[in-house]
């Protein structure tokens, strides 16, 4: 982060003092990625879709959602570590607004490139956190959505995958923004 002149003299400009929340363990994608690789065998060896199609509906839907809370945890994360000016966060979109656009036809398509580009600009530019461009970050969670039309093991795994590079650069920034903040303790 870097400070300026104006930044040490303005009182407009606060720090969440609430603490931060864990980031969610990404295993849990990837388990339920194992689910539906193990019901897409299943399927193609059985040929009978009942029981194993209920079973690839439930992975696939459990993975969606899940991708959606740690998404939602991601954004918790990323407004409690950004600076307050006048009581509201300096990042651009709630955790409500990040899960709430997946849902808005075709703009979805949009914003699965928009939010990880953000994310990565944002963390880029506020933290000594360094990260893959923008656009390579949201490109490849739109592929990986797309992906999940195709083949939905490949589609959860590159989400997850892409989720473990996200919360590891995270908790770079959370550690960072703990030190931060346990330094500014020792002077006030």
């Amino acid at each position: 982060m870097s400070l300026t002149m104006l930044d040490l003299g303005s009182d407009a400009r606060t720090y969440s003092s609430e603490p931060l929340p864990p980031l969610r363990p990404i295993w849990v994608g990837f388990v339920l990625a194992l689910g539906f690789l193990v019901g897409e065998v299943i399927t193609v060896s059985d040929g009978n879709v009942g029981v194993a199609g209920l079973f690839l509906l439930g992975c696939g839907i459990g993975g969606a959602l899940y991708w959606l809370a740690c998404v939602q945890r991601f954004h918790t994360i990323l407004n409690l570590i950004a600076p307050f000016v006048n009581g509201k966060s300096t990042y651009p979109y709630t955790s409500g607004q990040a899960v709430g656009y997946h849902f808005i036809p075709f703009y979805n398509l949009i914003w699965v490139y928009k939010w990880p580009a953000v994310l990565s600009r944002y963390l880029e530019e506020n933290t000594p956190v360094r990260m893959m461009s923008g656009g390579a970050l949201g490109l490849l969670s739109l592929l990986a959505l797309l992906m999940r039309a195709v083949d939905g093991f490949m589609g959860l795994s590159c989400l997850f995958l892409l989720g473990v590079y996200i919360s590891g650069k995270l908790q770079q920034a959370m550690n960072e923004h703990e030190r931060v903040r346990g330094v500014a303790e020792v002077f006030t």
